[in-house]
């Protein structure tokens, strides 16, 4: 009877270990799944940078007057696309060989974009013209680069019923001066471009004993 399980046991077949094949292991297709997405973004990122364009930005403050200069303007790379790419200066266009002469036309805040009428060429003067100013006859925040207006009404001594008379229009201010203290009155010694203005004697006379007022214009 031994004889005979034993000879039945080894005609039985062995058992056969089911294999999955790793191809077909659902954590090796979402390992690739995330594999190619992965690819697939850094290009779409690595495209969309290769699409930006270095500009050129201010890297502070600049006021309309102010000269320009060269530590005022700071690379930055930007994506503009149709008509707004050319309407600003990029990093590889040649900038003005006398960049100094340039003075800014308009106030630009820090990171904005230079473009080509964001600087003018400093145009010539016949001369300065020094002003005192009393406190309240010029705008508070008056600075560099304003227009103003010339106004001169009667000094001390004179009829005040003797109307002002505005001797020159459109001076810009190349110095704004510190206020000063001169007997009862507090004064600011202002200095004004006189551009293309011409001055006759009488006028200048009329500024120097004068009172002066500045009204800023657009």
């Amino acid at each position: 009877m031994a004889r005979a399980r034993s000879s039945a046991g080894a005609g039985a077949p062995a058992a056969r270990r089911v294999e999955v094949r790793r191809w077909r292991d659902p954590r090796l297709l979402g390992g690739v799944v995330l594999v190619l997405g992965a690819t697939t973004l850094g290009a779409r990122v690595l495209a969309q940078a290769d699409d930006t364009v270095a500009y050129w930005a201010v890297a502070d403050d600049v006021r309309a007057g102010d000269p320009v200069q060269r530590d005022d303007l700071v690379a930055t790379h930007v994506q503009l696309g149709g008509d707004v790419a050319g309407a600003y200066v990029r990093v590889d266009d040649e900038l003005p060989a006398a960049l100094d002469d340039l003075r800014w036309s308009s106030d630009l805040g820090p990171g904005a974009l230079v473009a080509p009428n964001s600087w003018q060429a400093e145009e010539p003067t016949r001369g300065h013209l020094p002003v005192s100013v009393q406190t309240g006859s010029f705008p508070a925040d008056l600075a560099v680069g304003d227009l103003v207006d010339v106004w001169v009404g009667p000094g001390p001594g004179e009829s005040v019923e003797a109307p002002a008379e505005r001797v020159a229009t459109g001076l810009r201010v190349v110095q704004a001066g510190e206020s000063e203290t001169l007997g009862a009155s507090v004064t600011r010694a202002i200095v004004l471009d006189l551009g293309q203005e011409t001055l006759a004697g009488d006028q200048v006379a009329a500024v120097a004993a004068g009172h002066v007022t500045l009204v800023r214009v657009p």
